[in-house]
């Protein structure tokens, strides 16, 4: 069980903290449950709840890299590249997958993927595309600069010596 004040990352939202802990019911006679209470990182004040009992979302919830982690997805990273699949349709919700799933070396490869479809290409990418690469872009930064306590600006160049690619290059 996590432990308010502990920070995590949750999915989609990114960085975290666990605000509280804390039974709750929502709407009329529904029954109360324990949530965790998830302050999201540059959010101001939104909030999200996520059920204790609901073990589809509390799996969405996983700590913070560490700094030997995150040199493990960099070296995991390194030298393999993300396929560009040329169907559209297809191509787009494998991206969407990646992203969903917020697995940091897929990330990085989709990151690399993007930024090489934009450079070979005579018309670069889509309007989507470039949104997921920004996307993309700032789930690393946020996380990699969070855990290695630096600013995003440094992950950027970070990257760079580490794998011959910046974010937003």
């Amino acid at each position: 069980m996590h432990r308010i004040g502990e920070y995590v990352n949750y999915g989609t939202e990114g960085i975290c903290r666990i605000e509280d802990i804390r039974a709750m019911a929502f709407g009329k006679g529904s029954e109360e449950r324990e949530y965790y209470i998830l302050q999201p990182m540059g959010q101001g004040r939104s909030s999200v709840f996520v059920p204790v009992d609901n073990p589809r979302l509390t799996g969405r919830m996983r700590p913070i890299l560490t700094r030997q982690e995150i040199e493990e997805v960099i070296q995991s990273a390194k030298g393999r590249n993300l396929d560009w699949i040329t169907d559209r349709k297809e191509r787009m919700e494998r991206f969407q997958k990646i992203m969903s799933e917020r697995d940091e070396c897929q990330l990085l490869l989709l990151i690399g993927c993007l930024e090489e479809k934009a450079r070979r290409s005579g018309r670069g990418i889509s309007a989507a595309e470039t949104q997921l690469l920004k996307k993309a872009e700032n789930a690393i930064e946020q996380e990699f600069s969070f855990a290695l306590q630096v600013s995003p600006q440094e992950i950027s160049r970070y990257l760079q010596a580490q794998l011959g690619q910046a974010l937003g290059a």
